[in-house]
Formats: C-alpha cells, structure tokens, sequence
C-alpha cells in the first residue's frame, strides 16, 4: 500500500512539473551557428590506460513489456583496443553561437534506459526529449547554470523540446527507475563529438587557428591538448589513467 500511495504522489507531482530555475540570459542575440566555418577537421581517439571499472549489472525491473530483465550500467564502457566511449570532445577557443538554426538531436528512453548515453547541444539549439515505453517515466534535470526541468512521460511517443542558454554538462534522471542516467553537453558552439564504442571521434568544419581541444567524461573529468588546426586533417589521441581503485 504505502508503495502505491507513493507512486501517486510522484504521478501527481509530476502532472504539474516543476520548472525552478530561470535562465537569465537568451541565445536569441547570438550570431547563428552557420557563421563559424571552415575547412579543418580533427579526429582521434580517446582512452583509457589501465583497467577499466567494473560495472554494475542492473536488474531492470519493474519496467514495461519486452524490455530486458537486466541491464549493464554504462557509467564506463569500453571499446577494442581501451577506446572510451561517450566521452565529449570540443574546443575551447572559438566563438560563442546560437545553434537555433541546428536540428535537434534526440534523446530517447528505450527498455528503462536513456538512449543515447549521451547528447550534445549547442546553446539555444533544440533537444528532443522521446520516450518509447509504455510506462511511466520522469525526465529530472538539475543544471546549476539553466533552467531545472522535471516532467513525467506515460505512452510511447510523448516528446517534449527543450533549449539551454548556457554551457555546461547534466544529469538527466528517472525518479521513477533510479538506475536511468544520462548526461547532456550543452557547448557555446557547434564544435564538438562524442565518442563512438571505439572512443574514436570527429569534428569538422572548423577554422583554422589555435585552440584547446578538450575531452570530458563522467567519470573521469577533463583532459585538454593546446591543438592548432589547419587546411590539413589533425589527428590527436588523449588517454586517460585509469585510478588506482578501481571500484
């Protein structure tokens, strides 16, 4: 009973949503994200050296029909030859724009999972949040430099867009299935990746000049290499230490 009496708390919690914390300033002023461009590409690798953490395997019920009984937390994944994967990638350096004009990538809640891992966005450049389960779910994001957001989604195909002004990387969570965590890269301009499994990445259309090339992973932190991109593809592989303990 006293489960029951919780989760219509949280059901009518969520009907009404909570939006805490106002942006204060808009990307609207911002020169569109079309303005930086070029002809330079960077690519690599990023790693990890050393023994990976192990991760949990999460039992992922109660969930909705078909989705998998277990899952395997995602906090650390590793690809061939230690690549790291979801980690973001993105220079420092460049000018700050409004990515108003860009498509919005999604980000889907499939099986009690987020999907992808991670998502990146340039400010002001819109973020579909989908979910594809049919059951209850809340989407609960505490930035410390935008706008908090908590909204719940029951049926498969709900969406909802959201946009925010400054940079800065967030936790997305389900309260309902506490295992569910994403992270979401919101960067002043378009020039950015995330790793694929291999940890390999990519990032083109940049300018030339000198910048910082800087990677970030939820676990790990940040790592940076001062890089100067030129008419020639740039190829740059950072590697992170993998701690001493490892649990």
């Amino acid at each position: 009973m006293r489960s029951d009496v919780l989760g219509q708390l949280l059901l009518a919690a969520l009907a009404i949503g909570c939006d805490q914390r106002s942006n204060a300033s808009s990307s609207a002023s911002l020169p569109d994200a079309s303005t930086i461009h070029g002809s330079g590409v960077i690519r690599g690798t990023i790693s990890l050296d050393g023994p990976a953490p192990a991760m949990n395997v999460i039992r992922n019920e109660p969930c909705c029909d078909g989705a998998p009984k277990t899952q395997k937390e995602e906090t650390v994944v590793i690809g061939s030859g230690g690549g790291l994967a979801n980690a973001f990638v993105y220079l420092e350096g460049l000018p700050r724009v409004s990515g108003q004009s860009l498509a919005a990538p999604v980000l889907d809640q499939v099986g009690c999972r987020y999907t992808p891992h991670v998502v990146g966005v340039c400010i002001g450049q819109p973020l579909r949040i989908r979910t594809s389960d049919a059951t209850m779910h809340n989407v609960h994001i505490s930035p410390e430099r935008n706008e908090s957001r908590n909204f719940g989604m029951t049926t498969p195909g709900d969406e909802k867009l959201m946009t925010f002004a400054q940079p800065e990387f967030i936790r997305a969570k389900c309260d309902v299935h506490p295992w569910m965590t994403a992270y979401i890269g919101v960067f002043e301009n378009p020039c950015f990746a995330v790793t694929d499994g291999d940890g390999r990445f990519e990032i083109a259309n940049l300018p030339t000049g000198k910048y910082k090339l800087v990677t970030w992973h939820e676990r790990f932190g940040r790592l940076e290499q001062n890089v100067e991109v030129t008419g020639a593809p740039l190829n740059v592989n950072l590697k992170y230490v993998a701690p001493s303990n490892n649990q």
